[in-house]
């Protein structure tokens, strides 16, 4: 899965990128490339901890996750407004890949810097994506018009410019994609665009002195997103410490838990995604579908010989797992299941797939 982090000028998403990353030396830090900086983390899960604890298994793989850290959104460059929108829309090109965007809001203190007021902000960078996405479609429905004076211009393509006709009056209203009922056909023609304004979000809430005291649902709700505090600086600077040092400062500063992982699961649910394991004494593996996915699907994950000669699924879900101490316990309660393609994976499934080619 792979996740953007992106906020205005000097709210410390390069912090909490080095923070999510563990990258305590701040190395590849440059604030003249114009690209985003990414890297790839491996993610903490107890469950998995707990299944390589009980399998003591040769090799243990966690679920990866890469983030990328992006250059400020607000300001641009050029001479003119359009070539400020056009550096805009190029400069967050690689977010329309992504799953979901951390959207890092400064609720501390800066100099030079007006009072922090994360509300407004957040309202800045969704104005922001509307307008990186007004582009895209302005560029695509040019490009459509000067096709549909031609006789090769298809009904795929007229039905393309009708659509897209639709997401420009919706963008040059200042309203994001996300405010739009699309149906499963239009969704699925508009999903090569990766709309900005369209895409789930996770709201890092950047505290330090001097913040705003703003609450944290009230803003979330405005976005449909779920809101994290964090303490980027604090936290990174406490994560610098020797382990046993780390929880007294942690108390210090009045932080109940480090924020990466919250801020990770969070992600995780704003994505759709969950994870499913599959264990044993070879290897012990955490697996990152879609939310909704069946057993089938799951399978084709792994391999795709495991998806074509699926016959069934074994599973028991990680609470029944620990509750009755094991697959071997889960098995005598008669909670270890049997299921088939169409069955739905639910997070935490523990599984193993029958198949033959």
């Amino acid at each position: 899965m792979k996740l953007g982090i992106l906020g205005l000028p000097a709210c410390g998403k390069s912090t909490l990128f080095d923070l999510l990353t563990e990258c305590l030396d701040g190395s590849e830090y440059t604030k003249s490339t114009g690209t985003p900086r990414v890297r790839t983390v491996k993610v903490r899960d107890p469950r998995l901890e707990r299944l390589r604890e009980d399998y003591a298994p040769k090799k243990y793989t966690p679920a990866s996750l890469e983030f990328l850290d992006f250059p400020g959104v607000a300001g641009g460059s050029g001479s003119s407004a359009d070539s400020r929108r056009s550096g805009l829309a190029d400069l967050l090109a690689p977010a329309r890949d992504l799953e979901a965007l951390i959207i890092c809001l400064r609720d501390f203190d800066s100099p030079g810097q007006a009072d922090p007021d994360p509300a407004r902000d957040l309202a800045e960078i969704r104005a922001e994506f509307v307008l990186a996405d007004l582009v895209v479609v302005e560029r695509r429905l040019e490009r459509l018009a000067q096709k549909s004076r031609k006789p090769q211009f298809t009904d795929d393509e007229k039905k393309e410019q009708e659509i897209l006709g639709g997401i420009f009056e919706q963008l040059e209203a200042e309203m994001p994609v996300s405010g739009l009922d699309l149906d499963a056909d239009t969704k699925r023609r508009l999903s090569g665009f990766g709309f900005l304004s369209g895409k789930p979000v996770v709201l890092a809430i950047n505290r330090g002195d001097g913040g705003s005291g703003m609450d944290p649902e009230a803003l979330a709700g405005r976005v449909d997103a779920e809101a994290v505090f964090v303490r980027a600086l604090d936290e990174l600077e406490i994560l610098q410490l020797p382990a046993e040092e780390q929880q007294g400062w942690l108390e210090e500063y009045g932080i109940e838990e480090l924020s990466r992982d919250p801020l990770i699961s969070a992600s995780y649910r704003t994505a759709g995604r969950i994870s499913f394991f599959t264990v044993g004494d070879k290897e012990v593996r955490a697996w990152t579908i879609r939310e909704g996915e069946s057993a089938v699907e799951a399978a084709g994950e792994i391999h795709t010989d495991i998806q074509r000669g699926f016959i069934r699924a074994e599973i028991v879900g990680y609470g029944d797992y620990v509750e009755f101490g094991g697959v071997k316990g889960a098995r005598e309660k008669g909670v270890f299941r049997l299921e088939g393609k169409d069955y739905v994976m639910r997070d935490g499934d523990i599984v193993e797939f029958r198949f033959s080619v």
